[in-house]
């Protein structure tokens, strides 16, 4: 049995451009960094992204996270966390009940950086349009602890989306196991965060939610995040054992005598089944902890397997009703060091690809949208290293083209194309009709010459003399 000594910890969150302070559970918050981790690795190549509700209270200055609903959402359009109308239509019958009790929202971004997108913001201002609600967005990674910011309505009602002010990193809680006896696993005091990277990522606030003795901690200075641990609850006795001083306890009777005692004979069917069940503990403890032991060992049958292996850069492809968005991990070594890159995209039947060069500005971008044209789409990636060295990866996009609808007409358009349509009826009956009047003015000009023309014959058959 296990127990975890930080369920009662709070963790506040202060910043100078924050108009007040957020309070969230630790509890809460490694609930849903599971969550988000189990869809990261539930797809290859980023996983999906996931998102929900948080729910808590607001009193004014303080903003308390103590509960939260994931948000239901059926991946339309990709593994990223976009939600359709049923989605949306979902939301609104979720968000109705808890209305009074919701604080905001998280989600998470496998594909791209701690920010908020177009469609995250529009989102959160229809959803989530409370001066006090807040966005958290997480970024987890296969051999890194977790990153995760704050996004907030500044005083003037302004958001600052490009990036959190603050980056913080999450480390999963740890397991303590409980002592045996008659009352209930009492936690020791926690200890306050500590600064540092010990090469785990980027610079930047560590939560360590390891457990301690008791430690006196000075007063940590605004914008840092701040570990406020809850009153332990008393000591329970679990109903049916009363608890009796050690004289009180009566002494212990003579063991009988061999030959009174039955002597059970060994089985070994209980043995096999005491074995199923340690191997089935052990698994579950190993699958519980493997955040902490699976990142070692990937690392280490890596440089066992390939010690030589250039780093990776992730690269993949997302479409977008036609347009591919080309993506690689913008925080890998090669994209962070890189002097330059080359995207080569080939499409079709074989043919010539084409060559696009990166500057360092493009590459550390980590997208690059292009519009294709056919159903499969051949993608390579070279980043050349400042030491020389080049960097490789390829893949294939495989998908039907989309759809393309006409795009609505302009009722303004419709009405001179129909006015010019009748001005053109009208010019072509005028020009028929013209036509015919020419014809029947020949005609009758052409009765004038002959009736002239017999005349003319007649008077010059009068005037010649008689024979």
């Amino acid at each position: 049995m296990a127990d975890l000594a930080t369920d009662d910890l709070q963790v506040t969150w202060e910043g100078p451009q924050c108009p007040f302070s957020i309070e969230y559970s630790v509890r809460v918050l490694d609930d849903i960094r599971m969550a988000v981790v189990d869809a990261f690795f539930s797809l290859p190549r980023g996983g999906a992204e996931v998102g929900g509700i948080l729910l808590g209270t607001h009193d004014g200055g303080r903003v308390t996270v103590s509960s939260y609903q994931p948000i239901d959402c059926e991946h339309a359009t990709g593994p990223s966390f976009t939600l359709s109308k049923n989605d949306e239509a979902k939301l609104r019958d979720q968000l109705a009940p808890v209305r009074d009790q919701v604080v905001g929202w998280y989600h998470s971004h496998t594909r791209s950086q701690i920010f908020l997108s177009e469609a995250d913001l529009d989102l959160h201002t229809r959803f989530f349009p409370e001066p006090w609600q807040i966005a958290l967005v997480m970024k987890p990674h296969a051999f890194q602890p977790m990153r995760m910011g704050f996004f907030f309505r500044e005083r003037d009602g302004s958001m600052h989306t490009s990036d959190a002010y603050q980056e913080m990193l999450l480390e999963p809680l740890p397991m303590q196991h409980v002592p045996s006896g008659e009352g209930r696993f009492q936690p020791t005091p926690a200890v306050p965060y500590r600064e540092g990277t010990e090469n785990r990522g980027p610079a930047g606030p560590i939560i360590d939610l390891a457990i301690q003795g008791a430690t006196p901690v000075p007063e940590p200075p605004p914008g840092r995040p701040v570990l406020v641990k809850a009153p332990a609850p008393p000591p329970v006795i679990e109903p049916g054992h009363a608890s009796v001083p050690p004289a009180a306890q009566p002494a212990h009777e003579p063991p009988l005598p061999g030959f009174l005692a039955a002597q059970p004979q060994p089985s070994r069917r209980w043995g096999g089944i005491l074995a199923i069940g340690a191997g089935l503990v052990l698994g579950a403890a190993g699958f519980q902890t493997r955040e902490v032991w699976l990142p070692r060992l990937v690392n280490t049958v890596k440089s066992l397997a390939a010690p030589n292996l250039p780093p990776a850069v992730g690269l993949n492809t997302l479409d977008s009703d036609g347009q591919l968005q080309i993506r690689w991990d913008r925080s890998s070594l090669p994209a962070r060091t890189g002097i330059a890159a080359t995207l080569e995209i080939a499409e079709g039947a074989p043919a010539q690809p084409q060559s696009i060069p990166l500057d360092r500005q493009h590459l550390q971008a980590g997208v690059f949208t292009y519009g294709r044209q056919s159903e499969k789409v051949e993608v390579k990636l070279t980043v050349r290293l400042p030491d020389g060295r080049n960097v490789r990866e390829a893949t294939t996009f495989l998908g039907a083209l989309p759809q393309r609808q006409p795009p609505p007409e302009d009722p303004e358009v419709r009405r001179q194309r129909e006015e010019l349509a009748q001005e053109a009826a009208k010019l072509k009956s005028d020009l028929a009709a013209q036509e015919k009047r020419t014809k029947r003015l020949e005609r009758s000009l052409s009765d004038v010459q002959k009736t002239i023309r017999q005349q003319q014959l007649e008077r010059l058959l009068n005037q010649a003399p008689p024979k």
